[in-house]
């Protein structure tokens, strides 16, 4: 084989894998389609909170693959749990952690495009004037990439809502997915 054929090849195969372990992420965590029930269902602090914690259990719990997931949720769930207090300040300091948490969940493996999904179903809600809008078009971004594969065929509510969210804002930004 030629090395041009050999590089095609290979970008082909490495393609495959990509989309191989895409569909088969979170398929083998039952806990990851109540999770996105429950954040769907955040309408108060408390179920925040019981979302938060539930994430948390199912962090310890689940195989390594999943917990990563189910940790997000945790800090996702903990993020928007800020939406619901009467304390400005203990809105924004849990805001800012929440998120913080998200980053750092992120930048441990920025090409995980579920991670960036996560993060987005909190930046992409919240004001911009919080300052959560740097990564939009690369998590949004993200969501178009995941939302390719069948990662949450469990959750079309869910998978509706992601998608129609990153769709706004890859449209508020002028961009193209």
């Amino acid at each position: 084989m030629s090395p041009g054929r050999r590089g095609v090849a290979a970008v082909l195969l490495t393609a495959c894998a990509l989309l191989l372990a895409q569909s088969s992420w979170g398929q083998s965590c039952k806990d990851l389609t109540d999770l996105r029930v429950r954040f769907l269902e955040h309408g108060t602090f408390k179920q925040a909170i019981e979302s938060e914690e539930a994430a948390q259990r199912a962090s310890t719990t689940s195989s390594p693959e999943c917990a990563l997931y189910c940790e997000a949720h945790q800090w996702v769930s903990y993020t928007r749990a800020a939406d619901f207090g009467w304390n400005m300040a203990e809105r924004y300091s849990r805001f800012k952690k929440g998120m913080a948490k998200m980053d750092s969940l992120v930048n441990t493996d920025p090409n995980d495009a579920v991670l960036r999904s996560l993060r987005l179903s909190v930046s992409g809600t919240a004001p911009r004037f919080l300052g959560e809008d740097t990564h939009w078009e690369a998590d949004a971004k993200a969501v178009m990439q995941v939302s390719q594969t069948n990662f949450w065929e469990a959750s079309p509510e869910f998978s509706k809502w992601i998608s129609d969210l990153a769709a706004d804002i890859l449209q508020q930004l002028d961009t193209t997915p």
